[in-house]
């Protein structure tokens, strides 16, 4: 997988897949913040098409390849807030002050470096390998009613494994956040909460538990 830097030279030279794998990279830090703005599916769509616009037009002005993350994070709030404002237009109250905790670019849950975090996460998750990949997964951003049956029963594992595989699986994840440079000051057992794979935007993620 290319870094950052690389995809980045890949785009600003006219290559159509390095644009693709970039947008594809960070489809879930943008779904996530488009969903906790309170976006509908459609909605959502409209204002994905609308950051990757503005990131094209951007990129050329990209004066670190280390801000990418926190312009993504900052656009897409804004085009969320602003793609709400429309809305309330559209039904006749152009002149409805939003309340500050209605604005998205304001709220506490969509901090930049919150969402860092969580695309770090995603990312180390990435490396993980398959069975790892599938259990932390299903243990911590999809629901489980009925606690470790449910996911042996949908990954067709043994019940008894999940605990020994879990704790293995989350100590690879922390080295991989470590490498990152998340969680120097002491890696908690379990992922930080993130947002589901976030084209699912009508799911809610899960909270995740040591």
């Amino acid at each position: 997988m290319s870094d950052d830097a690389a995809l980045v030279r890949r785009c600003l030279d006219g290559d159509r897949a390095g644009w693709a794998e970039l947008l594809e990279r960070y489809a879930d830090l943008v779904y996530g913040v488009l969903h906790r703005a309170g976006l509908d599916k459609t909605s959502a769509a409209d204002a994905f098409q609308e950051v990757s616009v503005l990131l094209w037009k951007s990129l050329p002005r990209l004066k670190k390849v280390a801000s990418l993350v926190p312009w993504i994070a900052t656009t897409t709030k804004r085009v969320a807030w602003r793609m709400k404002q429309r809305a309330k237009a559209r039904v006749g109250r152009d002149a409805a002050v939003a309340r500050p905790e209605a604005d998205p670019r304001k709220a506490p849950d969509l901090a930049v470096s919150a969402l860092e975090e969580e695309q770090a996460v995603r990312e180390a998750l990435a490396t993980l390998g398959e069975r790892c990949r599938r259990l932390l997964t299903a243990l911590y951003f999809q629901d489980n009613p009925g606690g470790y049956d449910d996911v042996a029963e949908r990954l067709g594992i043994p019940r008894g494994s999940i605990g020994p595989t879990r704790q293995r699986c989350l100590e690879g994840l922390r080295r991989e956040l470590l490498a990152r440079g998340v969680g120097d000051e002491g890696v908690s057992p379990a992922p930080p909460a993130a947002s589901r794979p976030a084209r699912d935007v009508d799911g809610r993620a899960r909270g995740i538990r040591p």
